[in-house]
C-alpha cells in the first residue's frame, strides 16, 4: 500500500480544531477531515497516511490513517495565497490515531533505518518509500500500543495489510 506523509506546521497554522477533532476521534474511533496534499495529484484513496508535526518542538509523527479521496484542487489554505489565485490540492483524510505529543519524535527518526530520509518534508502528500513505510508502521504500532489508554484516546492500533500493491 502506498504511504504518504502529511505535514502540519504550527508556525504556519495553529489548527484550532485539533482538540475537538481528538475528542471526536476518542468517541468514534476515527476523524475525517480535508487536508492539503500539496502538488501531489496521483494519490489513491486507501493509501496509508501519517501526519508529521514540523516547525516547532515537539516534532514527529502525531497521527495515522488513510486517504479517502483523490486530490482535488481548491484555493490555497494560506489566505494571502488564495487571495491572488494560488491553488493547492486537497484530500479527505481519515485518521484513527491523532496525538497532541508525537509518539515518534524526530530523535527516533534520526536513527537507522529512518536516518537517511528527510522527515521535515516541504509539503504534504510526500511519498514514503516502501522499506521506510514498513519500518515506520512497525514502530508506530509498537509505540501506540504501549501508550496508556487516555493518551491513546482509546483508539485501536491500526491494522495494515501485509501485502502491498502498487
Amino acid at each position: 500500500m502506498p504511504t504518504y506523509l502529511f505535514a502540519w506546521n504550527p508556525k504556519l497554522w495553529d489548527w484550532p480544531e485539533l482538540p475537538r477533532m481528538r475528542a471526536r476521534l476518542g468517541k468514534r474511533g476515527f476523524v475525517d477531515f480535508q487536508w492539503s496534499s500539496g502538488r501531489t495529484r496521483e494519490l489513491e484513496p486507501g493509501s496509508r497516511a501519517f501526519l508529521v508535526r514540523l516547525g516547532v518542538p515537539p516534532k514527529g509523527i502525531i497521527g495515522s490513517g488513510v486517504t479517502m479521496s483523490t486530490p482535488v484542487p481548491a484555493p490555497h489554505w494560506i489566505e494571502a495565497k488564495a487571495a491572488i489565485g494560488v491553488t493547492t490540492n486537497y484530500v479527505q483524510l481519515r485518521l484513527e490515531t491523532l496525538f497532541e505529543q508525537p509518539p515518534i519524535t524526530f530523535d527516533d527518526l534520526a536513527k537507522p533505518p529512518f536516518s537517511r530520509y528527510r522527515w521535515a518534508v516541504r509539503q504534504s502528500g510526500t511519498y514514503l518509500p516502501e522499506p521506510l513505510a514498513d519500518a515506520l508502521e512497525k514502530l508506530w504500532d509498537t509505540r501506540v500500543a504501549s501508550l496508556p489508554k487516555p493518551a491513546a484516546m482509546a483508539t485501536a492500533v491500526s491494522k495494515r495489510p501485509t501485502k502491498r500493491h502498487r
